[in-house]
């Protein structure tokens, strides 16, 4: 499973998807992570006429997280082991996703809760 680039140019569903990943991720404590796919899956309880299958969403998911990332505001863990942003192309199977060095609990006032 690749992860393309992230550019928000290919991401309509960005807003929604980057509330619900603040969302989620001001509910850990620190050091615990979120699956990226619980994002669509939640987007999809709460409005299941507009997002209908959450896995189509998932590669808009991974581009939020890894814009995240690259903003410092996440990090993105596989097997635990932190993945750089550099790297983001050449991941294959699972990763996790943890709050980063820039994380501010504003970030879930100022994209709503998701």
């Amino acid at each position: 499973m690749s992860n393309p680039p992230a550019t928000a140019t290919t991401t309509p569903n960005k807003e929604p998807i980057l509330a619900k990943l603040h969302h989620l991720l001001s509910r850990t404590s620190a050091g615990s992570t979120i699956c990226p796919s619980q994002i669509p899956r939640a987007l999809h309880d709460s409005s299941p006429t507009t997002y209908r299958d959450w896995r189509s969403m998932m590669d808009e998911v991974r581009e939020v997280v890894w814009e995240e990332v690259r903003d410092g505001r996440a990090v993105v863990t596989q097997r635990g082991e932190v993945r750089e942003w550099e790297g983001r192309g050449e991941i294959r199977g699972p990763i996790r996703v943890r709050k980063g060095e820039k994380w501010d609990d504003s970030l879930v006032k100022e994209y709503g809760t998701g």
